[in-house]
């Protein structure tokens, strides 16, 4: 499963974009070339579910069950990684301001506005149709134990996803850990996992991914702003 998310990866190398854009405008806006990575991501997974789940859509969490459900956990979760993004980033960084906004690139209205629908509107569909779609359901064919914790089912094919999940987030060709990222990763997996897990939807984590991206993106550039 992680060589068959790293394949839909490694399509970039067809480097689609440099056939539209010059080579200037890729380099400040950096959100062209991860929007590219997930539009193959997508791909990808939807062909996986075309071809082995033979188009059966909503067996693989593309519906809209139990979306009372998912709405409900939804407002919950937005309102604690609220604060969890006060306490992580926001608070730190006003009593620490940095300028640099990484990969973020140059704070042009074009590269905001890139940044802002992909993290806020994108990224939840690609990842999330690919890490809890396909991956988190081929797996569970196998992997079928469930943990309980602290009243929480937590199912087996879930945490093993998310593993797999905190892999992707590791750069191969610049294979440095970021801790931060990698905790966060864990621990949004095992959400994402246990919702679907639950509700038999992918509803919430779509959303919930879209709003923990979108929100940890927006607080940067608010700072950013702040100090400039």
């Amino acid at each position: 499963m992680l060589l068959f998310f790293e394949g839909s990866q490694g399509m970039t190398l067809l480097r689609l974009p440099r056939l539209i854009f010059p080579a200037v405008v890729l380099s400040n806006n950096a959100w062209i070339g991860v929007y590219e990575g997930h539009i193959w991501e997508l791909a990808f997974a939807l062909a996986f579910i075309r071809l082995v789940g033979k188009g059966r859509y909503s067996s693989w969490g593309i519906n809209l069950r139990n979306a009372a459900l998912s709405w409900q956990i939804l407002w919950k979760f937005t309102v604690v990684f609220a604060l969890i993004t006060l306490a992580w980033t926001v608070i730190p960084s006003l009593l620490h301001p940095n300028s640099d906004l990484g990969i973020f690139g140059p704070p042009t209205l074009t590269n905001v506005v890139g940044w802002l629908s992909f993290e806020w509107i994108f990224v939840g569909f690609a990842e999330e149709i690919m890490f809890r779609g396909v991956i988190h359901t081929n797996l569970a064919q196998s992997w079928k134990g469930v943990m309980r914790i602290f009243g929480f089912e937590i199912p087996t094919s879930g945490i093993v996803t998310t593993v797999l999940f905190c892999l992707a987030h590791i750069d191969p060709l610049h294979p440095h850990i970021y801790w931060s990222q990698q905790l966060f990763a864990f621990g949004l997996g095992i959400y994402y996992s246990m919702v679907f897990h639950r509700t038999g939807s992918l509803l919430n984590p779509i959303l919930a991914h879209n709003v923990t991206d979108g929100m940890i993106v927006t607080a940067i550039y608010l700072i950013y702003w702040k100090f400039h």
